[in-house]
């Protein structure tokens, strides 16, 4: 029966134990959370600035006309993260489909929206 008992309060402690682990990873996680727009820029840089005038100037002689460059999507009126991001997952023609996760989308959205003029 002592066996029982000390058995039980060592897994009493290893829970305990998982949860206070978990509520520390948890809030570290917390503190993480967010768009990264200096994350969004290096993406943008790699993976746009052969269409997209990127930040204040073209990385190359030229862009095709039709695509605006990022500081014109970010002072469109009324533009929100969101409608970037939708623009991104559900992209237009000549637009490709580019494969990225829901924080390298926030990221790129969180970029653009920081080049906005005042």
């Amino acid at each position: 029966m002592t066996w029982r008992v000390a058995g039980m309060c060592g897994g009493i402690l290893f829970a305990a134990i998982s949860i206070v682990g978990l509520a520390l990873t948890g809030r570290t996680a917390l503190a993480q959370i967010g768009p990264n727009a200096k994350a969004g820029q290096v993406l943008a840089e790699k993976l746009c600035i052969s269409c997209h005038i990127v930040g204040g100037q073209a990385a190359r002689a030229s862009v095709p006309a039709d695509v605006p460059s990022f500081v014109a999507i970010a002072n469109k009126p009324g533009q929100t993260a969101e409608a970037i991001s939708g623009r991104i997952v559900v992209p237009h023609p000549p637009m490709p489909q580019i494969h990225l996760t829901r924080d390298e989308i926030a990221d790129l959205a969180a970029y653009i929206l920081s080049l906005r003029e005042p």
